[in-house]
């Protein structure tokens, strides 16, 4: 999938990942209470969705602490000081994306609104075009050939 090129990924990058979910998050559970009102008519897993939900923020969590114990910084557009190339980030390039995406996709089956997993969808699809290649690129940059070795090792997300 090619990354979104010029003054439209630019505008995009000013709007950081949380915000990109939160903002799909909201229009998702909007769109529902429109269509169905505060009904479920698709029906709920709340136990396995809130297990799901619990699991995506763990993992971006401890993605989270990995970046606070290395000091570098967690805001995507600052410059990088130290390649994370532990805890979660051994199994994934993109493991705070990760756990948001699957926290969505558990708020989905938690509260029964499928429209969230389609939030998911487009907000993977919009950092996975957007985001990520301005990071790899910055990583890049400020890493070069331990970087370069790092992603052929470590999918991009799991």
């Amino acid at each position: 999938m090619p990354a979104v090129a010029g003054a439209g990924a630019a505008r995009l990058l000013r709007w950081r990942p949380p915000r990109v979910a939160l903002g799909l998050a909201l229009g998702a559970l909007a769109a529902h209470v429109a269509w169905h009102g505060v009904a479920a008519p698709y029906g709920q897993a709340p136990l396995a969705g809130a297990a799901l939900a619990a699991a995506g923020v763990a993992w971006m969590a401890w993605a989270w602490a990995c970046f606070r114990v290395a000091g570098t910084p967690i805001r995507p557009t600052d410059a990088p000081r130290v390649l994370v190339d532990h805890g979660p980030f051994a199994l994934g390039r993109n493991p705070m994306y990760l756990g948001i995406a699957a926290t969505l996709v558990g708020l989905a089956l938690a509260l029964g609104v499928p429209l969230l997993a389609l939030a998911a969808a487009g907000f993977t699809t919009i950092v996975a075009r957007v985001h990520v290649p301005h990071e790899e690129a910055a990583l890049k940059r400020a890493f070069g050939g331990w970087y370069s070795d790092y992603a052929a090792q470590v999918r991009r997300w799991i």
